[in-house]
């Protein structure tokens, strides 16, 4: 599957990472913060969901131009002034030897326009004749949409008929992959390991998207809260933790981790949550390789 490809070349590079008291007295909450309401983009991209669509992009500037990328078929590029393209899904490339990110590179002839014409096949002087095919660069950069201040877990470069346009991604189906249980890897660019911990056992996370519940471990406590996701946007609300005396402050760090993030990247056992655009912890799976209690790695 294209889409799990593409994921899990952009995630590959984040592994480069290396490796609280509490009074004896009943659960006590540790937020009170809200819910979080459904993100403004929720209904338009359920639509585009239901429509095959895995991918969506749009500029940094309003109304610059959008694209919408379906893995197992092909690339919409809309351009604010120019005619729409419509570009055969190409094999997804890793960009470079030495850095992050995925190429998507569609080559002239497999570039149409809204009515299905092959664009390579117009007037030598026409805009599409001088397309040489699209390029859509996808890269594990937080941008900003400039209109209504939000962030994206990524940066899309296009370049297409002699020009370039960047704006701001996401992988509308990426809250799908979430479910399950995570093992925490990293807080804060160090690699854990379960000696750490008071239960000498690493933190866990139990995302259910189901019903928008969270529950897990601190390494000491258990923890219970909501989770609420859409795209690569992703926020968690810990309602309550039981309260053994742990002693750790990395208990601490670890649910105001949790708390501050707001995006994530998965790939195809990890994920990773950010916080105001800069990585704050990585999570393995149940079934990624296990880590050995007390060792580093």
């Amino acid at each position: 599957m294209k889409q799990v490809v593409v994921m899990g070349l952009l995630s590959a590079w984040a592994l480069s990472f290396t490796s609280c008291q509490r009074a004896s007295q009943p659960a006590t909450a540790v937020s009170s913060r809200p819910k979080v309401a459904a993100l403004p983009e929720s209904e338009m991209w359920r639509s585009k969901r239901q429509n095959g669509i895995d991918f969506v992009a749009a500029g940094i500037t309003p109304a610059e131009w959008s694209m919408d990328i379906d893995f197992s078929k092909q690339i919409i590029f809309k351009p604010l002034s120019g005619s729409t393209l419509v570009a055969s899904m190409p094999k997804p490339k890793p960009i470079g030897t030495n850095s992050s990110g995925v190429l998507l590179d569609v080559g002239p002839r497999s570039v149409r326009n809204e009515a299905g014409v092959l664009v390579a096949s117009t007037s030598k002087k026409s805009y599409a004749s001088r397309l040489g095919g699209v390029k859509v660069y996808i890269e594990p950069v937080v941008a900003r949409d400039n209109l209504t201040g939000r962030t994206y877990a990524y940066t899309v470069r296009v370049e297409t008929g002699g020009r370039r346009y960047v704006g701001y991604g996401a992988f509308i189906k990426g809250s799908d992959r979430l479910n399950g249980t995570w093992t925490l890897e990293t807080l804060h660019g160090q690699r854990v390991r379960a000696g750490q911990f008071p239960n000498h056992e690493l933190p866990q996370i139990t995302i259910n998207l189901t019903d928008n519940s969270l529950e897990g471990t601190t390494g000491c406590n258990k923890l219970k809260g909501d989770v609420q996701a859409d795209g690569d946007h992703v926020q968690f609300v810990i309602r309550n933790t039981t309260s053994k005396k742990c002693n750790n402050p990395l208990e601490d760090d670890y649910l105001t981790a949790l708390n501050q993030a707001s995006l994530f990247r998965i790939g195809k056992d990890r994920l990773t949550l950010l916080a105001n655009g800069q990585y704050v912890m990585t999570f393995r799976t149940e079934t990624s390789e296990k880590v050995t209690p007390n060792k580093s790695r």
